[in-house]
Order: structure tokens, then sequence, then C-alpha cells
């Protein structure tokens, strides 16, 4: 039940609204100046009040039990919650009229716990990447069937004039575009890169894009051989990259560290062939770190058997 002498600035649960629009109101400005707290959105700290709702010792909540605790009266409460289970944040008990946290919170937050831990394993190899070379460096992670980048920087070391990555932290891609995609394709199996192409098809970003299946699955050969991979101004016009997998302690691939700069590099043969060992040795680096036992060449060749070998996979290119 609402208290209503409660209602006031200092206590925004104990205030409930009419249910009309509640789903749509914004906190009250003045309230917001009052408190000091910016673009407050009251049904978004509603819906988190019902997620901050659930504990250790709370695993499961009826209906009723979510107004008592979060003082919403239960028309606004039943709204929520549907609005929650559909979003997969919340799900339905095997106990008839109750509730818990949904299978979409976990996935969240495990790539939470992989984002710190890669980042952690990543720093000291990164630090040493931007002192040694004036490419842009990024970190990227799996997501379902995207990328997400969780790290960028910018080397200071020896340089040449960089073309801009289109890339930021937070940037989410679907795994059949760029070379970070490639990497990370790479470690799947050949049915899931197939249904994740048909789902998400190959784009003409560039007139030096492919959009050819098959010499795009050679790529994705390469990279399991070889243990890396390079694209060029496929993605953006004038860039190149070469990109490597970050293995964890169980072999799999944990995130992706790709290294980016200028097109009229590529045929710079002692260039190319300092950047993709140093982008090597920073990968096998945090491997290491991830707590990763072996070479990331010895992981990368035993990844797919039977595969094209790099070479010719690279003469399709």
């Amino acid at each position: 039940m609402v208290n209503k002498q409660l209602c006031g600035v200092g206590n925004v649960r104990a205030c409930v609204p009419s249910p009309e629009g509640q789903e749509e109101a914004l906190a009250n400005e003045s309230n917001q100046h009052e408190r000091g707290v910016p673009y407050q959105v009251r049904v978004l700290d509603r819906a988190i009040d019902i997620l901050d709702s659930f504990t250790l010792h709370r695993k499961e909540l009826s209906i009723p039990e979510i107004v008592d605790i979060t003082g919403l009266n239960r028309s606004t409460a039943i709204r929520l919650v549907a609005n929650l289970e559909r979003r997969g944040l919340l799900q339905r008990s095997s106990n008839k009229g109750r509730y818990r946290l949904g299978q979409r919170l976990f996935e969240m937050g495990s790539i939470v716990h992989a984002s710190f831990s890669l980042l952690q394993a990543a720093a000291d190899p990164l630090g040493a990447l931007e002192e040694s070379l004036g490419a842009t460096i990024v970190l990227a992670v799996r997501n379902g069937e995207h990328s997400v980048i969780v790290d960028r920087r910018q080397g200071v070391g020896d340089g040449f004039k960089m073309v801009p990555m289109p890339v930021q932290v937070g940037n989410v891609r679907p795994l059949t575009y760029g070379l970070i995609g490639q990497v990370l394709l790479a470690s799947l199996s050949s049915d899931a890169v197939h249904d994740l192409l048909d789902k998400y098809p190959l784009e003409q970003h560039t007139p030096y894009s492919t959009k050819d299946p098959d010499r795009f699955l050679k790529r994705l050969a390469f990279i399991r051989s070889e243990g890396y991979g390079i694209e060029v101004n496929e993605a953006v016009e004038g860039l190149m990259g070469v990109a490597a997998p970050i293995l964890d302690f169980t072999g799999s691939t944990a995130g992706v560290l790709a290294l980016g700069f200028p097109a009229t590099r590529e045929n710079d043969g002692a260039f190319m062939d300092a950047v993709i060992s140093k982008l090597k040795q920073a990968a096998a680096g945090i491997s290491a770190n991830m707590g990763y036992v072996g070479t990331a060449d010895a992981a990368a060749s035993e990844a797919a058997p039977g595969q094209l070998a790099g070479e010719q996979a690279l003469g399709e290119w």
C-alpha cells in the first residue's frame, strides 16, 4: 500500500501517480532540480527497482511481493513485469505466479565479466603496443551474433599518418562485418558461420569489399591456419588492418586484437612483417594473461583441421 504521508521529494517510491501514462512519464522537473538528478526517467527507475528486488535470498517473487517491496501499484507492476519478461530480463518460474531474473541478464553479466577480465589481461600488452606503433589499436569481444568494441587506443610510437578508424568503444557490428568479425567467425563451426551469413549477408562497404561467400570462407580458413587475418580497403577505403584472436584458459576465443593503419603500407614487406609479429606477440601475451597455456599459432592450427592452408586461402583474395 502507498503511504501518502511519506509522499514527497525524498521518497519517490511512496509517491505513486495515477496509472495513466506511467510508462511514458518523466520524473518531475522540480524534483530533479531539488535532488540534483538530471535526465531521470521514472519508468526506467521503476523497472530497475523491480530488478533490484531480487536478491540471493529472494530469487523468486510474485507480483504482490514486488508491489510490497517497490511500493508500486499493482497495475504498474504488472505492466513493467510483462515488459521485462518480454525483453528476457525476467522469466516465469516453475512455481505458478512467480518470477525470477531472466537469462538475458546472465548473458549481459557474462559480457561485463569477460570484458573486465580481458581489459585487465590486455592492459600491459596494449600499453606496449601504444608505445611502439602508430596504429589504431582495437580490442573487441563477441556478444552472440555481434562484435563489441571494448577498448580503442591510438598508438604514439613509430608512426605514419593515420586514416581515422570508424570505431569507438561500445560499437556493435554483426560478425559478418569487417576483420574483427572474421576472426570471431573463424572460431565457430561451419554450420554456425553459414547461418550467420544467411542472416547477415555480406555488404558492399567500399568498391573493394567482397560479397563472395566462398572467398569469405577462405579468409576464415587463413585465419585458422595462420593465427591472424588481414583486410585491405574493405571496411573503409584507404585503411587496412590486421587482427588476431585472444584465447582464454580453455583455448576458446575470448576476444580479438586488431591494428589499423593506412592501406599504402600493404606492399611494404618489412613493415608488414614487423606489424604482424608485434600483433601476434601482443595477442599471445594477452592470452597468457587470460590463462592460456601454449602458443596462439598452435591453437589456431588445431582449430579447424582439414581446412584450406593459409597460403591457398590468401591466394584467392
